[in-house]
C-alpha cells in the first residue's frame, strides 16, 4: 500500500529513537488537496491517534486515516542521500487542466 524506501526509512528510524517517546511514535502521512482533485503529501513524527490505520514497513510504523486510503494507496517515501531531504510520490499524475496549474 505504501512504500518506504530502506534509506528512507534508515532516516526516519534516526529521527525517531531521538526523541524520549521513540516506542510509541511512528509517521503520519497526510495528504492536502491542491485545490483541483491532486494532492500533496506531508510527513510527522507521531504517536497514532484514534481512528488511524497502522502499517509498518522497514520497522517503521505508518499512520494515515481510514477515509485517506485511495489517496495514499500507491505512495512513495523516499530520502536523498545527499541533502536528506525527504520526497513523496504518488502514481496517479496530476491534473492538467486545472486553473491554478502552472505550465
Amino acid at each position: 500500500m505504501i512504500t518506504i524506501t530502506p534509506h528512507a526509512a534508515a532516516r526516519l528510524a534516526l529521527m525517531i529513537a531521538e526523541e524520549r517517546d521513540a516506542d510509541a511514535l511512528g509517521i503520519k502521512l497526510v495528504p492536502t488537496t491542491t485545490g483541483c482533485g491532486s494532492y500533496t503529501y506531508s510527513i510527522a513524527i507521531t504517536e497514532k491517534q484514534p481512528g488511524d490505520l497502522v502499517q509498518e514497513m522497514h520497522g517503521i510504523r505508518i499512520f494515515y486515516q481510514e477515509l485517506d486510503v485511495e489517496k495514499v494507496t500507491g505512495t512513495v517515501i523516499d530520502c536523498d542521500e545527499k541533502s536528506g531531504r525527504f520526497s513523496i510520490t504518488h502514481p496517479l499524475p496530476l491534473q492538467t487542466d486545472c486553473p491554478h496549474t502552472i505550465n
